[in-house]
């Protein structure tokens, strides 16, 4: 899962925007993740 990358990149400065185009992957997936990410429990 990507997500996890996407949300450390944020927190050092990159914007959110650049790295799911870099990626290929679509924000809304990303937000929707980190309002309810998934826990250690549920893997």
């Amino acid at each position: 899962m990507m997500y996890p990358l996407v949300r450390e990149l944020a927190e050092d400065g990159v914007p959110v925007t650049v790295t799911c185009r870099v990626l290929k992957i679509a924000r809304q997936p990303y937000y929707r993740w980190l309002a309810n990410p998934i826990t250690d429990a549920e893997y």
